[in-house]
């Protein structure tokens, strides 16, 4: 049963002679207090500037948390190949594969498949792909999703590794700056079209100990930068 308040006021007041100022007060309590238009206007404001401004800075703590995992994946891998090539320089075919290779060879790759059609008759590559994604341990290299390529001299020396998580993030091995670097695919754009041919395998060049930019050679700093389209 519903009594109007204007109805219990009275009879309260009637009844049990309450102070009147004390039945104002209970009036006063038990209404219900509704916000206004500009009070929600304001409210959404408040809500729309702390967004603007906790957005981008989780954003960017997402993004840099990326590059660290991707780069901490790079240096698993590099060890990886690493250890790989050494094994193979110390090894008898190491000699059958400078017979077969004239300025680079293949020592790794994908599949079997290598750059040069003249190795087709080389059996151990793929092997060696395998060995080296086993050996890393990297999640997306173990699964497929991920992928990279590798350079090394003739003395199987490595000198590059380029990794992709194949979730838009990309670890970039240098040795001559001996760093590793993290990058996403806003930065790195030509991965999959410039270095094509070279993902998944590892390649061992003559050139890969050439230094001076000036020279037109594949695997200077700033020929692997401008290929992966990180210099303009």
């Amino acid at each position: 049963m519903r009594i109007e308040w204007t109805y219990l006021r009275r009879y309260v007041i009637i009844t049990s002679k309450c102070p009147r100022k004390d039945i104002d007060y209970m009036a006063k309590k038990n209404s219900k207090r509704r916000f206004t238009l500009v009070e929600l206007i304001v409210v959404l404001v408040i809500l729309a500037i702390l967004a603007a401004l906790l957005i981008p800075a989780l954003t960017g703590y997402i993004d840099k948390a990326r590059k660290s995992q991707v780069v901490a994946e790079t240096r698993m891998l590099t060890q990886a190949v690493q250890t790989e090539m050494s094994t193979l320089y110390a090894s008898n075919e190491y000699a059958t594969l400078l017979k077969v290779g004239k300025n680079a060879f293949t020592a790794a790759a994908k599949g079997g498949q290598p750059v040069f059609d003249y190795e087709r008759q080389l059996t151990s590559l793929a092997e060696r792909y395998n060995a080296i994604v086993k050996l890393s341990e990297v999640p997306s290299l173990s699964d497929g999703s991920g992928s990279f390529f590798a350079v090394a001299n003739y003395k199987c020396q490595l000198k590059w590794v380029v990794y992709s998580d194949g979730k838009g993030y990309y670890g970039v091995y240098c040795q001559a700056d001996g760093t590793v670097t993290g990058y996403s695919n806003k930065e790195v754009t030509g991965y999959e079209t410039y270095y094509d041919t070279n993902i998944g395998k590892v390649i061992c060049d003559v050139t890969a100990d050439v230094t001076d930019p000036d020279e037109p050679v594949p695997w200077t700093k700033t020929a692997v930068y401008y290929g992966l389209g990180l210099l303009n």
